[in-house]
């Protein structure tokens, strides 16, 4: 809502010579500061739970990617700042920014899928010196030039612009800075905290990279072209068969689509834990299409008294089994093959929380309907269900808009949708449960929503 009038301005007409004149201004400036202060201050205080420190459950690196509520709030409070700011250009450059948006995203799918990003780290990381090769591994910096000869089969002078475009991402340093020197010979790039994330390596970004560049964009490509018309996914238009069918005879990518899964754990399993508890201290955690079961190792990890079970395809069960054997859980945590759409297995009924990580946006209404009556059938009366979702309109307005585009994706990738608070109570509704949902906003685009059962 937008501020009331003031009757006292702030700044004075210059012809005010008047020093009493100038004082009631200052008056009036410092007022309003107050008053503005006070408002932002209120507004944390008010709408922001938690809003003290972090909580005890976050432990180690995880705590320092964890904002603080005041901090998440302001920084929710900017980006609207940004949306709006989006919506006051003139609009042919609007028109013309949204036109060439995915210039950046073929940037970073390049510069990944020829791995510039790992032979830069391999090239700054060596003894080679700048007359040698022009790399220098003091300064963290090499040529394209060195880059394009490493990699072989590549042309040094497009090779060089493109990593200049990647170092205006931000993925990549540069020097000069300026870039005004336009010989490969002369400029110098090295990794920014973005570009390690893109190199070739666990727990990175770099497979996220490809398969939203891959599978998925050729999905939301047929879905505006396609789906429109015949209501179908763009990923059974494009690759004629439903996302996860396809990926189980697709061995590569279904390893890839893993590695894109672990590399997102960090962005969603930290802002869950966050503000999330078991029912009790020694509680049955069911983790339900929990792949390899990174979100239930850290919540056995967080609650060291409870205990656990991942559930998911049985193409997935024996990595489960032995990624929770790494991390020391094998005794407390065990893995099940589930068919969502089938009534669930009895080891189940001994669970006190189903929780589903971003798992009913991955399927359209009947289906969702369906899953949740399978949990309703095994749980015991007083469990509780906890669904960990987007909720579309809630939240700022930078999250509201990436909702509208996240649900777009959903539908290319899986026919499915994300849903407003009200469509998630009509599919609980539906399927037999008779709790309310009780939504809770996490530090994330994320809500948890729970029901007892």
């Amino acid at each position: 809502a937008p501020l009331p009038h003031l009757p006292v301005s702030c700044v004075p007409p210059f012809e005010a010579a008047s020093p009493i004149v100038a004082l009631m201004s200052l008056r009036s400036c410092i007022s309003l500061a107050v008053l503005l202060a006070a408002v932002a201050v209120g507004y944390l205080l008010g709408t922001t739970p938690n809003i003290f420190g972090k909580p005890s459950g976050i432990e180690g690196d995880s705590a320092d990617d964890l904002p603080s509520w005041p901090m998440y709030t302001l920084g929710g409070m900017m980006g609207d700042v940004l949306v709006q700011s989006v919506k006051l250009m003139p609009p042919r450059f609007q028109i013309a920014a949204i036109s060439t948006a995915y210039w950046q995203s073929e940037v970073l799918y390049t510069l990944a899928k020829w791995g510039i990003f790992d032979a830069i780290e391999e090239a700054t990381s060596s003894s080679i010196s700048p007359a040698e090769g022009g790399t220098s591994a003091a300064s963290g910096l090499t040529s394209c030039a060195v880059i394009a000869e490493t990699l072989g089969e590549l042309n040094a002078d497009i090779l060089c612009r493109y990593m200049r475009a990647g170092a205006g991402l931000g993925l990549l340093t540069m020097a000069p800075e300026d870039g005004r020197v336009l010989s490969p010979s002369e400029l110098r790039f090295g990794l920014t905290a973005a570009g390690k994330l893109l190199r070739a390596v666990p727990g990175g970004m770099r497979d996220f990279a490809m398969y939203m560049n891959e599978e998925s964009r050729d999905a939301f490509r047929s879905a505006g072209l396609s789906s429109v018309s015949s209501g179908r996914s763009g990923f059974v238009e494009a690759f004629g068969e439903e996302h996860f069918a396809w990926h189980e005879h697709h061995n590569e990518t279904q390893q890839r689509f893993d590695a894109v899964m672990t590399s997102l754990t960090p962005l969603q399993v930290t802002p869950l834990l966050g503000d999330w508890k078991p029912p009790a201290a020694n509680s049955t955690v069911c983790d339900i299409a929990g792949g390899q079961g990174h979100l239930l190792a850290k919540i056995l990890q967080q609650f060291p008294d409870t205990r656990g079970w991942v559930a998911d395809q049985s193409s997935v069960v024996n990595r489960s089994t032995a990624f929770l054997k790494s991390r020391g859980l094998g005794d407390r945590g065990t893995a099940v093959a589930i068919d969502l759409l089938a009534p669930l297995p009895q080891e189940l009924a001994a669970c006190d929380v189903f929780v589903m990580k971003l798992i009913l946006h991955d399927w359209a209404d009947k289906q969702a309907v369906a899953i949740l009556r399978n949990i309703a059938q095994i749980a015991r009366p007083g469990a509780r269900l906890d669904m960990v979702d987007r909720v579309l309109g809630e939240g700022s307005a930078m999250e509201i808009a990436d909702g509208w585009f996240q649900d777009l994706h959903m539908h290319a990738n899986h026919g499915a949708k994300e849903r407003t608070l009200a469509e998630f109570q009509d599919v609980v509704r539906r399927a037999g449960l008779q709790g309310e949902v009780q939504p809770t906003r996490l530090r994330a685009a994320m809500w948890l929503l729970q029901v007892v059962l």
